[in-house]
């Protein structure tokens, strides 16, 4: 059969395509935020990146998965780990995102916060030996992806992260410290959907919904920066 191009192959490969175009110019016109050097521009910038390698990923799963071309497999085997080692990441950058940005964090990640990233650590070195173990998920040699053992633990760990960005959004909204809300809340809904590898009739939604969050976020960034210029000024 080798390679064949099928209908959820050309929209997933648009798909993620239109996701990668999207955060590239999002990255080019946020330089002028990056000038500011906060900490939070930084770890946006990160989650820019981050999103844009799952979107590539995605397309080299998507494209390789239960082909029978030469080497098919091991492209499988390395979109999705690669897919999975970047979520696991993309999720703890939020994390830090939000400690930074809501819970008013400068500096460091203290020894205690530190104890959070430990689960996430773990569970990025078992996706690494996952190609020679299994432990999370395999593609057997007819190219089939199957779920291994570990695999709901690695979801249970991404889902503790976004329980604990919601815990410290929310608090830090209960507090009335007067940020606004909306540009991370509009960036978390997505990405913890985004979370599990969903797909709508075989077409990938992962990346360019991730994408779409991460336009507004900027949007609400820029809005907020603005306003702050102008508060500067009038004072």
């Amino acid at each position: 059969m080798g390679f064949t191009l099928t209908t959820e192959n050309i929209a997933t490969l648009l798909i993620d395509g239109s996701a990668i175009f999207l955060l590239a110019g999002v990255y080019i016109v946020t330089y002028i935020m990056r000038m500011r050097g906060r900490q939070d521009d930084r770890l946006f910038s990160l989650m820019l990146g981050l999103n844009m390698i799952l979107a590539l990923a995605d397309i080299v799963t998507y494209l390789s998965d239960e082909k029978d071309f030469p080497g098919a497999r091991y492209f499988n085997m390395g979109g999705v780990s690669v897919f999975y080692i970047v979520m696991v990441l993309l999720i703890m950058v939020f994390l830090h995102y939000s400690l930074v940005r809501f819970r008013g964090m400068t500096k460091d990640v203290s020894p205690g916060l530190r104890l959070l990233f430990l689960p996430g650590l773990i569970t990025e070195f078992v996706l690494i030996i996952n190609f020679f173990t299994g432990l999370v998920f395999s593609v057997d040699n007819s190219n089939i992806y199957h779920y291994g053992v570990l695999f709901v633990p690695m979801l249970l760990v991404m889902g503790f992260y976004a329980f604990v960005s919601f815990y410290v959004i929310q608090k830090y909204h209960k507090a009335g410290d007067g940020r606004s809300l909306i540009p991370v809340w509009i960036y978390f809904v997505p990405l913890t959907v985004g979370m599990l590898p969903f797909a709508v009739g075989g077409i990938s939604i992962t990346s360019i919904g991730i994408a779409m969050s991460i336009v507004f976020t900027h949007c609400g960034s820029a809005s907020e920066m603005v306003n702050s210029d102008f508060e500067e000024v009038k004072g």
